[in-house]
């Protein structure tokens, strides 16, 4: 009637040590609270492409493949493409997505960032947002501030999960 009553008690205390590894076990990819990053980024060379085009008495930057490097938290060295929209008054808004081989935290692979901002001739603010990582970096995930001008600081959160 009952067929786990014939089991021998070995196999009843495998059993409860699984359940229990199963049920008080902490996820391995349980994250921890958010660590701070902060540090400055910046160009380091000439882009491979800049394409400058008039819209609507606007005028559209788009820069291809810039390098760069971050110190601090990030630690490593970007490429960017960025796109800048500047106004007739010299107020501007930009995005950008740049990709790091960089070191945080002791691990290392590769994040993308995606930055937001707006700014004027004598400097920007933005925000940023890690939206992948590989390598040693996967499970990275963190978003924070910058400004500039060039080279620029950032701050922020961070975490792996």
């Amino acid at each position: 009637m009952f067929p786990f009553v014939s089991r021998t008690s070995s196999q009843w205390c495998g059993a409860l040590a699984l359940v229990l590894v199963l049920v008080c076990a902490e996820p391995a990819a349980a994250s921890g609270p958010p660590s701070s990053a902060n540090g400055t980024f910046g160009p380091t060379g000439a882009p491979a492409g800049v394409v400058v085009r008039p819209a609507d008495g606007n005028l559209i930057i788009d820069i291809t493949a810039r390098p760069g490097a971050f110190t601090g938290t990030f630690t490593g060295t970007y490429l960017e493409d960025l796109r800048i929209v500047v106004h007739k008054d010299g107020s501007n808004n930009f995005a950008a997505q740049l990709t790091c081989i960089c070191t945080v935290a002791g691990r290392t692979g590769t994040f993308t960032m995606k930055l937001d901002g707006t700014g004027n001739p004598a400097g920007f603010d933005a925000h940023w947002r890690i939206i992948a990582a590989t390598g040693g970096l996967e499970g990275l995930h963190g978003e924070g501030t910058l400004s500039g001008p060039v080279p620029s600081t950032y701050s922020g959160q961070y975490t792996f999960n």
